[in-house]
């Protein structure tokens, strides 16, 4: 399946040829999951993330659907 991804903060300088204001579009299994995605992207999933799927924010093992918009951005750490 398709989706649209826009990734946000330093994880858009993490995937070669990423154009921030149109995103990019994945092709990944049917079933698969927001950290499927990361995989897809070889993006450690250590890095931490924040998926909005639509409005909705996803935890890591929720399925995306085929066509969505998924805005990805970067947990903020610190202290």
């Amino acid at each position: 399946m398709k989706i649209k991804v826009k990734l946000y903060g330093t994880l858009r300088h993490r995937v070669a040829g990423y154009h921030s204001p149109q995103g990019l579009e994945v092709e990944i299994p049917d079933e698969a999951t927001a950290k499927d995605l990361l995989d897809t992207l070889k993006i450690p999933g250590h890095r931490g993330a924040v998926f909005i799927m639509e409005g909705r924010i996803l935890n890591a093992d929720d399925k995306l659907r085929h066509g969505a918009l998924l805005d990805v951005f970067e947990t903020i750490h610190g202290g």
